[in-house]
C-alpha cells in the first residue's frame, strides 16, 4: 500500500477476520488503520475447543473488540470513512491451531507466524467468557430471525455509541 502511494488505493479493513490468522486485533488495527479507506465491521468473540478456538460474529458491543476505539480512531483519520456492517449468523468457525492442517498454509520462509502471536491470541481465547452466537438446532426461519435481531442490536449500538 505504501509503495503505491495513491489516495485511491487503500485497505478495506475487516475488524474480525485477522483473528483466524492468530493476529492480535489491537496490533492489526495499529498497522491497518493508517491505510484504511473503507471498513467492513463487526464484533467477534472466541472460545476454546479441543483443536484450537472457535470464532463467531457477534452483535456490535457484545464481543471482544474495542469497537468504539477503533471507529473513533478511523473517523478521526477520515470523518467521511464508510462503515458497512457485516453480520454472518452461523455456527462459530473452527480455527484448528493445534493441527498440522491449519499450519499448512503458513510458509515459514515467506510469512512466519511468531509463537508470541499464537500465544497472545490463545491468551485472548482463555480470557474470553462470552457465549458465542450459534444457530445449532434452529430452523431456517429462526436462524433468520436471530440474524435480524443481531443486526437490529448492532444498529442500535452503533447509533447510541459510535456516532454513525
Amino acid at each position: 500500500m505504501k509503495q503505491v502511494g495513491s489516495e485511491y488505493v487503500g485497505v478495506c479493513y475487516d475488524f474480525g477476520n485477522n483473528l483466524a490468522l492468530c493476529e492480535d486485533p489491537a496490533e492489526t488495527y495499529r498497522l491497518l488503520a493508517p491505510l484504511t479507506i473503507y471498513v467492513s465491521f463487526k464484533d467477534m468473540a472466541v472460545a476454546p475447543y479441543e483443536e484450537g478456538f472457535l470464532l463467531s460474529e457477534m452483535a456490535l458491543g457484545e464481543g471482544i473488540l474495542d469497537i468504539p476505539g477503533m471507529v473513533k480512531g478511523l473517523q478521526q483519520r477520515d470523518p467521511n470513512m464508510i462503515f458497512a456492517l457485516e453480520m454472518i449468523t452461523r455456527e462459530p468457525l473452527r480455527i484448528p491451531v493445534f493441527t498440522k492442517k491449519y499450519w499448512a498454509t503458513f510458509d515459514d520462509s515467506y510469512s512466519p507466524l511468531p509463537g508470541r502471536d499464537l500465544a497472545r491470541v490463545l491468551e485472548i481465547v482463555r480470557a474470553t467468557k462470552k457465549p458465542l452466537t450459534t444457530t445449532a438446532g434452529l430452523s431456517p426461519a429462526d436462524a433468520l430471525k436471530l440474524e435480524d435481531d443481531l443486526i437490529d442490536r448492532s444498529i442500535a449500538y452503533a447509533r447510541k455509541n459510535l456516532a454513525l
